[in-house]
Parts: C-alpha cells; sequence; structure tokens
C-alpha cells in the first residue's frame, strides 16, 4: 500500500470514528458552548480542564497539556501503539485492514480472534433458532413466559436455548465444515478427538457481548435438575469474566443519559430492569465486582446504585467491590432491597415504579456499612457497642469531608445510643493513634528507601520545557512567525527533548508556502502525537504566543545555564591543576568561553546586567 493510499484509510477510520461518541466511552463529558468538558483521563483533576471539539476532531486539557486527535487519544488512554489504534478504531468502525499492516505474530493473532468471534455468533444464532423457531425451545420458551420475560426481550438479548443433546451443536458445526478444536478454543464443546460434545445443554443461554455487540461468551442456566445452576463460557482469548459486565452493550448510551449505572446481580435481573424501563441496569456475571468491570464503568458514569438482594449485600466478597468503586473516584450507593427478594421477583411483583423508589432511596456507602456492622453486633450490651465502634472507626477515617465525618459521628451516636461527647472523644484518640502509627510507618518506609508507585502522579515538565512547547505553539499559529525566528532556532536553541528538536525540524522542511500548519499526516507517529497535542490546544486555546519572548527567554536561560556549567568546571579544574600544563591549558580555554558566553548575554539581554 503506498503512503497516499495509506494516508485515505488512516482518515477513513478517524471519519467513522466521531471523537466525542469515542471520548465518551471513556470520559463523563457535559456540553459547554460549542465544546465538550470533563475529567480528564490522563491526570487527577477535581474541575474539569479537559475539553472536546466536535467541529474540529481534537482534544486538549488545559492541567496537563494532553491533547490530539481520536488516534492519539486511544493511543494515550489504552497504552497502545500507533497500529494497535489504528486497529482498534478500524474494528468500532467495521473497517478492514489489509493485512500489511500487521507483523506475521499479529496477523495470526487477529485472524484467531475474528474465527472465535464468528464462531461465537454462529452459535448464538444456532441456540436462538432453537429456542424461537423450534418444538424443542418451547420448554424454554414457556420458562421465559414463567419468568414474565417477554418474546422481544428475548430478541433484544439475543435469548437462545441449548437442547438437553449431547451433540447438538457438535453436529450443527460439523454439517458447516468447522473443526471442533477452533470451536473448543472458544469455549462452546468439550472432549477430543472422535470425543467432543456440547459444553451447554438444556440450559437456557444468555449471550455476553462485548462493547462492539459482538458474542464473546455465554451464561447458561439449568432448565431441569442438576448443577451447577448457572454455567459460564470458560475464559478464552476474546473473553474473561472478570472484564465483562452483562447488558452493558444495551446499557451504555441509556447510562450516559441517566448519568448513573445500575448494578443488579444475575441475568434474570437485568432482562426484567430493560423489560420494565430501567434500561441502565446491567450485571456482573454472578461475582464480585472486578477493577476492570469498575473501569468500564467509570467510562460512562460517575455515579453508581448497587442492587443486590438481602443476601448478597452482606457478603464481604460484595462489600469490597462497593470500596473498588469508591477508590476508582465514583460514588456508590446501595438500594437496600426488602429480605427474601432480587430486582428480578421485585419487579414482577410491585412492577418499576416501587423498584425505582428503593433505588432512589439507596444509601451511601457509609451509611450502607454502619448497618452492615451494627447488625452483627449486639448493642444492648458495653462490650458490643465497643465492638461496633472498633469497626466503623476505621471506615470513617476513609471519610475525607470532614462536614460528612461529622454528620456520620452524629448517625453513629444516635445508633449505638450513647452521647455525641463520649463519642467525639473515643474518636480523637483513635485519631491521634492513627497518625502516630503512620508517622512510624512513614520512617520506616523513609529508611527502607522505598517509594510507593501504586498512585502514580502525572508527569510533570520543567518550565524550560513548557517554554519550548509555547514557542512550537506559537510557531504553528502563523507561518510568519516561524519563518521570522526559523533560523535562530536551529542555530541556537538547544532543546531538551529530542522529539521536540525533531519537530521543528520536520517544519523546517516542510517547503509547501500555501499550507501551514502543515498536515499531520507529514509526521512519523511519534512526533505526529506532539505535533497533534500543540495543534490542539491552538484550536481550543487560540491566544497568540509571543513567539519572540519565548525565543528571547529561552535564549536567555540556556545561555545562563552554560554559564554556570562552565563555572563549576573551571572552579574544579582551578583545584586541580597543581602545575598540570594540560591542565592549565585547559582551565585557558574554558575561562575564554566563558568571557564569550558573558560577551554574548550583554550584547543579547543589556537589561540583564543593568546597562540600559
Amino acid at each position: 500500500m503506498d503512503r497516499l493510499t495509506q494516508e485515505r484509510l488512516i482518515e477513513e477510520i478517524k471519519e467513522h470514528n466521531e471523537i466525542v461518541a469515542v471520548v465518551s466511552e471513556y470520559v463523563q463529558l457535559k456540553p459547554q458552548g460549542r465544546a465538550y468538558v470533563g475529567l480528564c483521563p490522563f491526570h487527577g483533576e477535581k474541575t474539569p480542564s479537559f475539553t472536546v471539539s466536535r467541529e474540529k476532531q481534537l482534544y486538549h486539557c488545559f492541567g496537563c497539556g494532553a491533547g490530539g486527535d481520536v488516534l492519539s487519544f486511544i493511543m494515550n488512554i489504552e497504552n497502545l501503539t500507533f497500529g494497535e489504534a489504528l486497529r482498534l478504531l478500524a474494528e468500532r468502525a467495521n473497517i478492514s485492514l489489509p493485512d500489511q499492516h500487521l507483523s506475521t505474530p499479529q496477523r495470526r493473532e487477529k485472524e484467531e480472534l475474528e474465527r472465535l468471534y464468528k464462531l461465537n455468533d454462529l452459535a448464538a444464532r444456532f441456540y436462538q433458532k432453537i429456542l424461537l423457531q423450534t418444538e424443542t425451545g418451547k420448554r424454554a420458551l414457556a420458562y421465559l413466559k414463567e419468568r414474565g420475560i417477554s418474546r422481544q426481550t428475548a430478541e433484544q438479548f439475543r435469548l437462545g436455548y441449548a437442547p438437553p443433546h449431547w451433540t447438538g451443536l457438535v453436529m450443527f458445526l460439523r454439517q458447516k465444515g468447522i473443526p471442533l478444536q477452533e470451536a473448543e478454543k472458544a469455549g462452546l464443546v468439550r472432549g477430543g478427538g472422535d470425543g467432543y460434545y456440547d459444553r451447554f445443554r438444556d440450559r437456557l443461554l444468555f449471550p455476553i457481548l462485548n462493547l462492539r455487540g459482538q458474542v464473546i461468551g455465554f451464561g447458561g442456566r439449568i432448565l431441569g435438575e442438576g448443577q451447577p445452576k448457572y454455567l459460564n463460557s470458560p475464559e478464552t482469548a476474546i473473553f474473561q469474566k472478570g472484564r465483562s459486565l452483562y447488558g452493558l452493550f444495551q446499557a451504555r448510551d441509556q447510562i450516559r443519559r441517566e448519568q448513573q449505572a445500575l448494578i443488579v446481580e444475575g441475568y434474570m435481573d437485568v432482562l426484567q430492569a430493560h423489560q420494565h424501563g430501567v434500561p441502565w441496569a446491567v450485571a456482573s456475571l454472578g461475582t464480585a465486582l472486578t477493577t476492570d468491570q469498575v473501569k468500564m464503568l467509570k467510562r460512562y458514569t460517575g455515579r453508581v446504585v448497587i442492587a443486590y438482594d438481602a443476601d448478597a449485600a452482606g457478603q464481604a466478597a460484595t462489600v469490597r467491590g462497593l470500596d473498588l468503586i469508591q477508590d476508582a473516584g465514583l460514588e456508590v450507593r446501595v438500594a437496600v432491597l426488602p429480605a427474601g427478594e432480587d430486582p428480578d421477583s421485585l419487579l414482577r411483583k410491585e412492577g418499576a415504579d416501587s423498584f425505582l423508589r428503593l433505588v432512589a432511596k439507596s444509601v451511601d456507602l457509609f451509611t450502607f456499612k454502619l448497618s452492615y456492622i451494627l447488625e452483627r453486633e449486639d448493642l444492648s450490651t458495653p462490650s458490643g457497642k465497643a465492638r461496633a465502634i472498633n469497626q466503623v472507626f476505621p471506615v470513617l477515617s476513609q471519610v475525607r469531608n470532614r462536614i460528612a465525618r461529622e454528620g456520620y459521628l452524629k448517625q453513629i451516636a444516635a445508633a449505638l445510643s450513647v452521647s455525641e461527647e463520649s463519642l467525639y472523644d473515643q474518636w480523637r484518640i483513635y485519631c491521634y493513634n492513627l497518625r502516630k502509627n503512620k508517622q512510624g510507618l512513614d520512617i520506616k518506609n523513609n529508611q527502607r528507601h522505598t517509594i510507593d508507585n501504586t498512585h502514580p502522579q502525572p508527569q510533570l515538565i520543567s518550565p524550560e520545557q513548557r517554554l519550548e512547547r509555547e514557542l512550537l505553539r506559537g510557531c504553528l499559529q502563523e507561518k510568519d512567525n516561524f519563518e521570522r525566528i526559523k533560523q535562530k532556532l536551529l542555530m541556537e536553541i538547544r532543546f531538551t527533548s529530542g522529539l521536540y528538536a525533531e519537530l521543528l525540524q520536520q517544519l523546517a522542511d516542510w517547503d509547501d508556502p500555501g499550507q501551514w500548519p502543515p498536515p499531520a499526516n507529514i509526521f512519523a507517529p511519534e512526533t505526529r502525537n506532539l505535533y497533534l497535542e500543540l495543534l490542539s490546544e491552538n484550536e481550543l486555546n487560540p491566544l497568540p504566543v509571543d513567539v519572540e519572548g519565548c525565543y528571547r527567554r529561552l535564549r536567555r536561560a540556556q545561555l545562563m545555564k552554560e554559564i554556570q556549567r562552565l563555572q563549576q568546571e573551571v572552579a574544579v579544574t582551578s583545584e586541580n591543576q597543581a602545575g598540570n600544563t594540560g591542565s592549565t591549558k585547559n582551565l585557558h580555554e574554558k575561562l575564554a568561553l566563558l568571557n564569550e558566553l558573558h560577551k554574548k548575554l550583554r550584547e543579547e539581554f543589556p537589561t540583564f546586567y543593568g546597562l540600559t
């Protein structure tokens, strides 16, 4: 593929991946004038400084300086190379990439993944046809009717039925000429040799979709007697249970609109919620929430409501899942359901209005944990109250807002029937001991020279490097700016980053006087990212840059830095010369160079020496 064709393909992929839609899958955006704003995903912030322009198809963060187009966004957010990001966006837009873009291992991996997706889709259509169009499926349809699930909902979620035969799918795949070894890799069949048999038998099947709507696995509920009641696909190259949420493909747009996600426990809970007009519900596939699942939700909302049944909500694993949500920076609330009820049964019995009232009355995470702790202690005895306090205070210490903490302390005092004064005294003692233990731990950590990398901070750039970026940004604003100062920059400025120097040289080599700034496709992927960052900042922050001023400040800073370096070298050489002829000659050379630098500084910046 020639360069022109390649660039056309890249532009086609970008055109089919509208930047606001793509970024919205990772960041909660709100319209503000002609742009969209949200919290930057590349550094921690509380006030939105991340801006996306639909008109320009660019993004920029005024806090950390990140910026670019949809390709550079995917590269940064997913930590991908240019080629990997291009493939991801091509798949998202259902655009086929020529295989010459891929290395041999990448081509093999891509082909294997495509086979697994096709196999799962074929199996889903096979099971769905059995459910909806055959006599065999009537039993499963009757079960769905009994559970209050309509045919329309069954079709929307692509439900199917695996017949009770051992080789129903096996025979179907053989008729299609599909190797059963491939079906085994997809988790659809088991066995080996001539002894392959279906993994799912006599089960209502719930296809699990990824965010592109592709079938990646199945959950199956047995209709007759037997164990396990629910059976999921095994882990495969395209399915990892802890990285998937049932119903997210169908729910994500509504989650954005509602600005909250409802997490339920099971497949039936999701179906009933969507069917009853609560289409922002998803399920965690019957397991405790994982970090990857929480990250997926954070792309669409900053608020999560948990609606598990009473027994499940009391499990320690569930509480840890709630902590994960809060640690990720999302607001988490818990809808407390009546004993013995789950969302499925409650929606069927009392309808959506009653269920949504419970959701509206959901409590914050601390209140839920407080109730969870107090229900398990005998509060009629002093020792029971003391045990409860010992469990509650570590939870309360995680609440950073002082006003909220004060409110919670009053809530605890009322729940335990103790005076607020005595509780405050106990809390102050706890905080004192906590600080004391933390100081001791910090001293030990410092002695061991350990570094905590669990929460990496955004990378900071030096004032000099910030000036260099401003200078390059100003050169892109106006061709005259660049032409006027180009030779000085090339001859006199030594950039701290080789990437900056490379971009400057490529700008200097651009010889089309009619187009400025140059098109992004003239740059290599690495330089292109920097170029797009600067370009996006200009588009979203069009205030003119004082190019001459930036150049002069950089020039002076570099002259002064060079003078300081030489002064240190002269001092060291003077101490070590001790009659050494070679050393004396070296010293004279350095002194001459130092004098020359001082002369340049006086001539170029006379105000620095008070000469004007």
